[in-house]
């Protein structure tokens, strides 16, 4: 759905230049203000522009998205390596890394049927693109 979204917004616009007909010269928000107490008023196009601001931040930052997404790499029968990266846009979660590497592992050692594992390697860092990203990187051994 995030991929259409673009695309059906330039639709959108697009037909707003093919239409044609008499529309009323009027603005379609009123010049009207909504006042809070003695002195203080706020205006329709400002609330407008506000709320669309908090929309585009919402859009960007997707609160609800988990900040990390984890691949999981098969090394040999008994060796995983977890490739993780945050989002670049997010609100918390910097130290969560290991604690999700963790998780992971006894994830996937419940799931193989083996009753422990070790951690052979594990690296955390940032790379550095336009927008930097945190990444981090380790694997697990798993015993029977």
């Amino acid at each position: 759905m995030r991929a259409l979204t673009p695309l059906i917004f330039a639709a959108a616009l697009s037909g707003c230049s093919t239409i044609s007909g008499n529309y009323p010269k009027a603005p379609l928000l009123p010049n009207a203000s909504i006042y809070l107490w003695d002195g203080m008023a706020i205006a329709f196009e400002d609330l407008l522009a506000g709320a669309a601001v908090v929309g585009v931040v919402y859009y960007v930052i997707e609160p609800q998205a988990p900040n990390w997404s984890v691949q999981t790499v098969r090394m040999s029968e008994d060796r995983y390596r977890f490739e993780m990266r945050m989002k670049r846009f997010h609100m918390g979660g910097e130290g969560e890394a290991m604690q999700l590497f963790k998780r992971q592992a006894e994830d996937m050692m419940r799931a193989q049927g083996y009753a422990s594992y070790t951690i052979a390697r594990y690296d955390e860092g940032m790379e550095s693109n336009w927008i930097a990203e945190r990444v981090a990187s380790g694997d697990i051994l798993l015993k029977r």
